[in-house]
Parts: C-alpha cells; sequence; structure tokens
C-alpha cells in the first residue's frame, strides 16, 4: 500500500509533469510555501535526529555590532509512513545586543541555497496532501533549544511571516521572511528564539552559508544543514484537495446546468 509521503509525491509529481516548462527567459518563479503549526511531541514521534546530522549551531554577526546571534539547525529521519523523507530543522537565534548607535539587533529575513524542492506530506493526519514546510512554537525539535521570546515587553515565540521557494534552473532557494510591514509585524527581536521551522524532501543534505538581514551588513555568515542532489521544480500548486474541489464544482455546475435546460425544455 502506497504511505502518505508517496501519495503525496507521486501525485506532485504527475501535477509537475502536466504543467508548462517556463522557458529560459521567463521570469523567476517565486511560491508563498503554506506553514502549518505542528507541535513538537506529533513531530518528535514521526522523525527521529541522524547520528550524522547532528545539531549544528553557528554564529553570524552584523558590522558595528557584538557576534549577533546563532543559526541551529538539525536533519531529522522519517519512520513509519514518512520513511525515506527527511525533515531539515531551522533555528534562528538573536542575542540580547545593540549595534554601535544603541539600537537593539534584530533579524529581517533569512536565505539560503536548498537544492532539492520541498515535498508535501500530511503529518497532521488530515486526509489531504499535506504541506512542505511546518512550524513548531511548543517545544524543543530533536536537539534544537526550546524557542523564547525576544527581549522586549509583549514579545512573543515568532515564526516566519511568509516562507519563500524560489526554483532556479540549477539551484533552489528558501527565504524566512520575519519583517511584514502589512500586518505590522517587526522582525525578529533582540533575545529571542525562534520557533522551529522544519523544511520537508527526499534529498540528503550538506552544509552551506546562511544570508542573514538586518539594516547592518552582514560581516559573518553561519552555516547550515540544506539538501542537496534533488530536482529543482515548483513545489505543486494548485494543491490536490484544491484540484479535487474544483473538479466537483465543475461537476455540480454541469448537473445543475442540465438541469435548467431540462426545466426550459418541460
Amino acid at each position: 500500500m502506497m504511505n502518505k509521503f508517496s501519495y503525496a509525491l507521486a501525485l506532485g509529481a504527475g501535477l509537475a509533469l502536466g504543467a508548462v516548462a517556463p522557458t529560459a527567459q521567463a521570469a523567476p518563479i517565486v511560491q508563498n510555501l503554506d506553514a502549518p503549526e505542528i507541535t513538537a511531541a506529533q513531530f518528535n514521534s514521526l522523525f527521529k535526529p541522524m547520528d550524522n546530522a547532528p545539531p549544528l549551531t553557528s554564529t553570524y554577526q552584523f558590522i558595528g555590532t557584538p557576534v549577533t546571534g546563532v543559526v541551529q539547525s538539525q536533519v531529522l529521519q522519517g519512520s513509519g509512513a514518512f520513511e525515506g523523507l527527511y525533515a531539515y530543522a531551522y533555528q534562528f537565534g538573536v542575542n540580547d545586543v545593540a549595534d554601535v548607535n544603541g539600537e537593539p539587533s534584530s533579524v529581517n529575513s533569512a536565505s539560503f541555497q536548498f537544492n532539492a524542492t520541498p515535498a508535501r506530506a500530511d503529518l497532521l493526519n488530515t486526509g489531504g496532501p499535506g504541506s512542505a514546510v511546518f512550524v513548531v512554537k511548543d517545544g524543543q525539535v530533536g536537539g534544537l533549544s526550546v524557542p523564547q521570546a525576544g527581549s522586549l515587553v509583549g514579545s512573543s515565540i515568532r515564526i516566519p511571516e511568509s516562507v519563500a521557494w524560489m526554483p532556479g534552473t540549477k539551484t533552489g532557494a528558501l527565504t524566512f521572511q520575519y519583517l511584514d510591514p502589512a500586518e505590522d509585524k517587526g522582525p525578529l527581536e533582540a533575545g529571542a528564539t525562534s520557533g522551529t521551522i522544519v523544511v520537508l524532501t527526499s534529498q540528503p543534505f550538506t552544509t552551506k552559508p546562511v544570508s542573514i538581514q538586518n539594516p547592518n551588513p552582514q560581516i559573518t555568515y553561519p552555516s547550515a544543514y540544506i539538501s542537496e542532489g534533488g530536482p529543482i521544480q515548483e513545489v505543486p500548486v494548485p494543491e490536490p484537495s484544491t484540484v479535487l474541489a474544483w473538479a466537483g464544482m465543475i461537476g455540480a455546475a454541469a448537473i445543475a446546468q442540465r438541469l435548467r435546460g431540462r426545466r426550459k425544455a418541460a
């Protein structure tokens, strides 16, 4: 019997093959990936740490600022229905420090290469195609830190306001955006350890640098685990559940049209 992960991959591959490939001159595709919340207990019951990919903690620094924070990452491997699936877990920490002007440090966004297409899986057991990205706010994932709010009054545990996937011709990129003026959301604050972001794929790992954005230029680049070696393409959109819903609506519209035709004929 095909497990949930295999079903999601097979259905996603079918949608991708059915899509028209962009030309070499086409503008870059950028997808905003949904990122539902999953509890630490739920996630840790499905994915286990790998001996050869222990937690990695790497520092970063902005100009005119002391060592500014850390990027933590770890690779975990799926079990049971999710065997063969890797989960790349990321956390961003901002030290409780200020720049030379006395402004508390912060993180607007983080971006890095991710060289395999994220894969959807139904970790929440909803019966649908699932998601390729999940977030955890309530506890520890693997060997990473427990999330915590920033040092400013009224701060709360933060997760990205958006997760963007940009598939290129040879490499892919992920961007986690915290600053969002449209939603009146500020940056990840000094003293904060972000909620954990989990990205799923079927491909193994390597390490590469991470670009961190702040008003001050970055001068030290941290490393994190990233996926390497898989195909680079769009994460299937629309989601299969949406496609099925559309099919249902089209069928309902066709039936309604036939009924109206019969009434007119009568």
